[in-house]
């Protein structure tokens, strides 16, 4: 029929937007899911572990005090009086030396005992006022010695020293009747004119001075 119009009903289809989205992205968002889920459970795992060493740690710690303590507890004490005097610990070729000194007037150096005069008197008094404490003048055999005159004696006094010439004697000699080495530590100040008057030692910063015995120095025992 050619003058017939015909209608025809058009049918608009709407699509959801998952329906566009491509399978490819689909697919992206799962496995993205997927790596958060095991990064969490990764992060809980590492967290139980360190939990887990912080505890062995400690206690670890704890069981080692306790076997040192018991060990300690274990050990024999040994007592008695004790008496009032200085003691100290001193470290002497690798052991371990007790050592105690008279009264506090005394200075304990490197396992000795010295004791410094402030007074002066004559090398002979000064000798017998040691020889009255149970000791002598110091005699200078090692370091130790040495080192404590840097540290004790004063830059500006003199001291007498366990060093003379003996009555008929003709060489040096330390009171405890060892000989004195030239060459060790010390040596005779040749500067001062050596005479028959100068027969005991002085000491004066690290030089041995040569002086007449009844002069008047402070002194230091050793004990």
């Amino acid at each position: 029929m050619a003058g017939d119009i015909v209608y025809a009903d058009i049918k608009t289809v709407r699509t959801s937007p998952l329906e566009h989205s491509s399978p490819l992205s689909r697919s992206d968002s799962h496995h993205h899911g997927i790596f958060m889920k095991v990064g969490c459970a990764m992060i809980i795992i590492l967290l139980v572990i360190v939990i887990i060493l912080s505890i062995l740690v400690v206690q670890f710690n704890s069981a080692r005090h306790t076997n040192v303590d018991n060990e300690q507890k274990g050990k024999p004490c040994t007592g008695g009086n004790k008496s009032e005097t200085i003691t100290s610990t001193v470290s002497s070729n690798s052991s371990t030396v007790h050592k105690s000194c008279p009264t506090k007037d005394w200075k304990l150096h490197g396992g000795n005992c010295y004791w410094v005069a402030e007074t002066k008197k004559s090398w002979h008094e000064s000798q017998n006022e040691c020889a009255m404490k149970n000791s002598h003048l110091i005699v200078i055999q090692d370091f130790t010695d040495m080192s404590f005159l840097w540290l004790y004696q004063k830059s500006s006094a003199f001291y007498w020293i366990g060093l003379n010439i003996p009555p008929e004697g003709e060489s040096w000699t330390w009171v405890d009747n060892s000989s004195f080495n030239l060459s060790h530590l010390f040596s005779i100040n040749k500067n001062e004119p050596q005479t028959r008057s100068k027969k005991c030692a002085e000491v004066s910063g690290n030089i041995i001075t040569a002086q007449n015995c009844r002069n008047y120095n402070q002194w230091i025992c050793e004990l």
